[in-house]
């Protein structure tokens, strides 16, 4: 008798798709906050003082920071999470630390 083939699909599921949405609009917000802080220091060179710009630019530059870090945060979750403990354990210290210097950093540039 003729053996008989079997074929077996395996699909896997993946945090990529929101890992590449939090990238681009943290691309985008990144280059909001920038193109503000540039007009801004523009308009501050020329003379013109705006008392609110600087916080406009401080909360867009801690959203993109936001945006990205959650890309980053995702990605690196999706290497980690079929390592070992030791790697889990590095991560879950290493996102702490970033998580703690990004609400440090990131409040202090708009207050």
């Amino acid at each position: 008798m003729a053996k008989k083939k079997t074929t077996t699909t395996t699909s896997t599921s993946s945090n990529y798709s929101l890992v590449k949405t939090c990238a681009f609009f943290g691309l985008v917000l990144a280059g909001v906050a920038g193109i503000i802080t540039f007009i801004l220091n523009l308009l501050g060179k020329c003379g013109v003082h705006i008392d609110w710009g600087n916080r406009v630019s401080g909360v867009c530059s801690l959203i993109s920071q936001i945006a990205v870090f959650i890309a980053v945060w995702l990605a690196a979750w999706d290497y980690v999470k079929n390592k070992g403990k030791t790697w889990k354990i590095l991560y879950l210290v290493f996102f702490i630390l970033s998580l703690l210097g990004l609400v440090g950093f990131g409040i202090g540039s708009w207050l």
